[in-house]
């Protein structure tokens, strides 16, 4: 008995596809060598012309796609034009373009990296420190309405309220939760009047009583400084981590300043009718206006030109004192036409103000043991519009 033969070989002799007809393959094809199966590609020079298929190599997103090079129809890498994808030259960018930099090296990198690298480039957050937003002073329970100037030796109530901004991070890009750079404040640290408080909360705002203080001369300076707790990682736009997640640490310190000043006064004497310079009032008179609380005060720097109306009438003479730290009037000035200088002899034939008289142990209500620089009229004047003090 012949033995049967039972895997037929698929050759033109033993096997004929009519044409037209379908022939479906199923189960599990192998095809044993790369040669083995072909695509006619017709007749040339009167001889059948067949392209083999190639499909060894395969990677992701890999076609069959015809090699004119070698003339085999093989799996290589999906582009429109059939290249390999990958940047053939040994040369670098000699200028950024989107997210590729001049001077990155392109060779053997994949194009559809390079154009993510110009058309997706890799953006940062911008990070913001955390500060104070605002910190302002006040007394009687009103915001804002506290003087920067008060008169040395007054006795004040202040308060000071503080906003604590937490720094930011934008834009936020995941896996970031927090648009925050910080996650909030441990402490208030205060000082007012040489005097530390510190007041432990995690509130974004903090108002703190300073209580009663005494104004002395010069600056008096009430700062705020917030503790802050550290912040979580930023991201950049691709997901990696950018610079690094906050530390824990305190803001700037805000201050306020508010000036202790010697105030300068004035106002006008009556001569009773007596004849133009007699019955001039004195310095010990003066004095007294000041000390007992009758004088006009003006709380205010008087290192520069100040200025008042004095109202008078032709039976008065003018008078100011300002403290001797202050610069020395030299002119009076109402308008272009009723003008003078300060300084010279006592008469009524000399300028309207002589030369300024010092007048030691002037003492007030809050302070004690000054000296001031007095200036009294050589004459009676009538003066109902504004006149300025100037230096010069």
């Amino acid at each position: 008995m012949c033995a049967f033969f039972a895997r037929p070989n698929l050759d033109n002799i033993q096997f004929k596809q009519l044409e037209g007809s379908v022939l479906t393959l199923s189960g599990q094809t192998q095809i044993a060598t790369t040669s083995g199966l072909t695509l006619y590609g017709g007749v040339t020079g009167g001889t059948p012309y067949y392209i083999p298929i190639i499909a060894t190599g395969a990677s992701n997103n890999f076609v069959l796609t015809y090699d004119g090079a070698e003339d085999v129809i093989k799996l290589k890498e999906s582009t429109a034009s059939g290249a390999t994808g990958v940047y053939p030259y040994n040369e670098s960018a000699t200028t950024t373009v989107g997210g590729l930099l001049a001077g990155q090296n392109l060779y053997n990198e994949q194009v559809v990296d390079i154009l993510h690298d110009i058309l997706v480039p890799i953006l940062n957050p911008t990070l913001t420190t955390p500060s104070i937003s605002s910190f302002v002073i006040y007394s009687g329970g009103t915001l804002n309405t506290l003087s920067t100037i008060f008169e040395v030796g007054k006795n004040i109530n202040v308060d000071g309220c503080t906003c604590f901004n937490p720094g930011s991070i934008n834009p936020v890009y995941p896996p970031t939760a927090c648009s925050c750079r910080s996650d909030g404040t441990g402490c208030y640290i205060y000082n007012s009047f040489g005097i530390p408080y510190c007041c432990v909360t995690n509130s974004p705002s903090n108002c703190y009583p300073f209580g009663s203080n005494i104004i002395i001369a010069g600056s008096n300076i009430i700062s705020s400084t917030v503790c802050y707790s550290g912040g979580t990682q930023p991201y950049d736009s691709s997901g990696s981590p950018y610079s690094s997640p906050l530390s824990a640490g305190t803001t700037s310190t805000c201050s306020k300043i508010i000036c202790g000043v010697y105030p300068w006064f004035w106002g006008i004497v009556a001569s009773g009718g007596a004849p133009a310079g007699s019955n001039r009032p004195t310095t010990t008179c003066i004095k007294s206006l000041i000390t007992g609380g009758t004088a006009n005060k003006c709380i205010e720097i008087s290192t520069s030109s100040i200025d008042t109306t004095f109202n008078s009438t032709s039976d008065d003479y003018l008078w100011f004192a300002t403290p001797v730290a202050s610069t020395t009037k030299t002119c009076w000035y109402i308008d272009a036409l009723n003008k003078g200088s300060i300084g010279g002899g006592i008469s009524p034939g000399c300028n309207l103000f002589p030369t300024p008289v010092t007048l030691t142990g002037v003492t007030t209500s809050c302070w004690t043991g000054q000296s001031y620089r007095i200036y009294i009229s050589n004459y009676q004047s009538t003066s109902a519009a504004l006149m300025e003090l100037r230096n010069s």
